[in-house]
């Protein structure tokens, strides 16, 4: 069978000048992890190839696709094993150790569509990074099943992120360095970053959540009633590591939102170290501020907040405090969401009807952090659209 042009252009490309290209690119210091534990000095080693003992797979993957320049290329993916050497020299340049080495790594190269293969367009895998490449793009799978973008990938009322971001500028104060750096492309970043982990735990949660142990798998029969017994697996206990991730870092991303929104309204009834969002949109604080902005009772993106409040971040709050600080009294989550689940299905072993609602409480929780990573997109624009619109603040020393 004739291999696709593609994937002939590349091994053409690594078999030119005795495989010259493996020699090179193992000098560079990201591949030294090849056979660094072999050597002294990883900067004075290089791989000599010993002729005629290639090996390559008959297994291999080429997906088209196109650069955000618009040019096209083939991302082709082949195993090869090489047997040679792997020599080091000293700094007179002599060679003083050599003993045989077998290379075996996954390349993984992009071809033009005239065949050309630029070396830097090739790299080399081991097979743990190969394993991780594949888990990466299980998970940009996962984000398109989802529909997820980034914050910094997505258009807000017709522009592209950072420029409807900066619609905050306006109403800043250039006299105040603290809220001139604070709105500026930096904190634009820690605002996508925050995003992005969630967007990763939230994909990763589901991934993981797709195969996990359900309480009737092991059960059996006693006299006094079927056993279900706990016993997790990976499966499970990745699950749950990435559930809690996704709360934790919602919550971060809400902290974030709202220290943009304070520095805009400067509120007085706390001190900067006390500020949250609970903080912030809670009534002593909404009073203070609705007399000092004009129009404030009526503006809808500072109600989408307090509607938030009430409802979402109610929610959140009461799934991340646990998380933080053990709650005893709680009768499901009291501290970690996995400690919790081995204790409240422990005590109930034998207990169907208990061990169904378990599943069920922790099935919400996925389901709320999936309705969250998105949400987050309207949290973005709505405080942009918030601090945008403040009016000329009131004096509250008149009267």
């Amino acid at each position: 069978m004739e291999k696709p042009q593609s994937l002939q252009s590349l091994i053409s490309s690594i078999e030119l000048n005795k495989y010259g290209i493996i020699r090179s690119l193992m000098k560079r210091r990201k591949n030294h992890h090849f056979f660094a534990p072999r050597v002294k000095k990883p900067n004075n080693a290089y791989f000599e190839f010993t002729p005629n003992s290639a090996e390559w797979s008959d297994n291999f993957t080429i997906i088209p696709f196109v650069n955000n320049d618009g040019f096209r290329f083939d991302e082709v993916m082949i195993d090869l094993k090489l047997k040679g050497s792997i020599n080091e020299y000293n700094n007179s340049g002599r060679t003083f150790f050599s003993e045989p080495m077998d290379l075996e790594l996954t390349i993984r190269a992009y071809v033009e569509e005239d065949g050309w293969v630029s070396p830097g367009n090739v790299h080399f895998l081991n097979t743990e990074q190969r394993a991780l490449l594949e888990f990466h793009k299980k998970y940009e799978l996962e984000l398109k099943r989802l529909g997820l973008m980034t914050i910094f990938e997505t258009e807000y009322d017709g522009q592209e992120a950072f420029s409807f971001f900066t619609r905050i500028w306006k109403n800043v104060d250039n006299e105040n360095s603290t809220m001139v750096k604070d709105t500026s492309l930096d904190y634009f970043h820690e605002l996508g970053e925050a995003h992005r982990n969630i967007m990763y735990s939230v994909s990763c949660a589901n991934m993981w959540g797709r195969y996990t142990s359900h309480f009737t798998d092991n059960s059996y029969r006693m006299d006094s009633g079927i056993v279900f017994p706990h016993q997790p697996t990976f499966y499970d206990t990745r699950h749950i590591f990435y559930l809690e991730a996704a709360i934790e870092e919602i919550y971060t991303f809400y902290e974030r939102v709202a220290y943009i929104a304070y520095i805009f309204l400067q509120p007085l009834c706390f001190k900067a170290g006390g500020l949250s969002y609970n903080k912030l949109f809670e009534k002593q604080t909404v009073k203070e501020l609705k007399l000092k902005f004009i129009g404030l009772e009526n503006n809808i993106h500072f109600k989408w907040f307090l509607d938030r409040l009430k409802k979402e971040h109610k929610v959140l709050s009461g799934y991340r405090h646990p998380l933080i600080h053990y709650k005893t009294a709680n009768t499901f989550i009291k501290g970690s969401y996995s400690a919790s689940r081995t204790r409240h299905w422990l005590d109930n072993a034998m207990d169907g009807e208990e061990l169904t609602k378990l599943h069920k409480q922790m099935e919400e929780i996925l389901k709320f952090v999936n309705n969250e990573v998105l949400a987050c997109h309207s949290a973005f624009e709505q405080i942009v659209l918030l601090c945008e619109s403040l009016e000329i603040p009131n004096d509250l020393s008149e009267g």
